[in-house]
């Protein structure tokens, strides 16, 4: 049987406080146009952004062109000198347990309802995602058209190795079960995430209806901003979201509040 290498967090080898800067790496969008809207595709890199900025914690973000460069073989993760911490759930629980915890304030109920909706987007949503960056050719041209530019005028070994990827990560797909629907069907599924999200977070400014943001938030937007943002990957996905009133309301609020830099693509509703 193959044995797959295993990588341990070295949690031990970091003194951390909330003076300490880190070093985020993650795939950006460089020099495209797109990244006056959004910061990654990438729903985990776009995750822990999100709670570095939520929380105010000192970072800066270094760009990693190819994801297999983590500890674990995937990016997200976070250096401090030499050690490398990875998984963007790990570094958060981590985050929370020595520098600060922004959770404190969560009622049992709460933490149960973000846990849910966090599992929602990880383990569901997720996969569409993935599908339409890899599988749907639509999506995967404006992708890669996004962060890589002409492929036609890269090396030969550098189009080996994106035709390489995304044979993988179509392969995933299917094994997962995503790629075995028909497109309509996917779409119908996200639009039912969307729905219930948008049922659960109502009125409120934040997800949990706490007057400040909860580490859920950062989930729930790194793992949604694109679906406003970025029409031109998910377009009959992006169309359906532009019309929840809330939802449209959070992404702005948050990306105006601690995004500053960033250009609404939508006009809420």
């Amino acid at each position: 049987m193959t044995q797959y290498p295993l990588y341990e967090n070295p949690y031990d080898n970091l003194q951390v406080d909330s003076d300490t800067e880190f070093e985020l790496h993650g795939v950006t969008l460089g020099e495209s146009e797109l990244a006056a809207y959004v910061t990654s595709l990438s729903p985990y890199v776009a995750k822990l952004e999100a709670y570095f900025r939520l929380f105010d914690v000192k970072h800066k973000v270094v760009a990693e062109p190819i994801p297999d460069v983590g500890p674990r073989g995937k990016v997200p993760y976070i250096t401090v000198g030499e050690t490398r911490i990875s998984d963007s759930q790990l570094i958060i629980d981590w985050l929370k347990r020595t520098v600060s915890d922004p959770d404190t304030h969560l009622t049992e109920e709460q933490r149960a309802i973000g846990h849910a909706v966090k599992r929602t987007l990880e383990d569901h949503l997720y996969w569409i995602i993935i599908y339409f960056e890899f599988f749907d050719q639509q999506g995967f041209d404006f992708i890669v058209s996004n962060t890589l530019g002409d492929t036609s005028a890269l090396p030969a070994e550098v189009q080996e190795a994106i035709r390489v990827r995304r044979a993988d990560f179509r392969k995933r797909c299917y094994d997962q079960g995503i790629a075995r629907y028909t497109p309509a069907e996917i779409i119908d599924k996200a639009k039912q995430d969307f729905e219930a999200i948008s049922v659960i977070l109502g009125e409120n400014r934040f997800l949990l209806g706490n007057d400040a943001p909860s580490s859920y938030d950062a989930t729930l937007f790194g793992f949604t901003q694109a679906f406003f943002q970025a029409r031109g990957m998910h377009p009959e996905i992006t169309d359906f979201v532009r019309t929840i009133p809330n939802l449209g309301r959070y992404i702005q609020n948050i990306q105006e509040t601690w995004y500053p830099e960033l250009k609404l693509a939508f006009n809420p509703a």
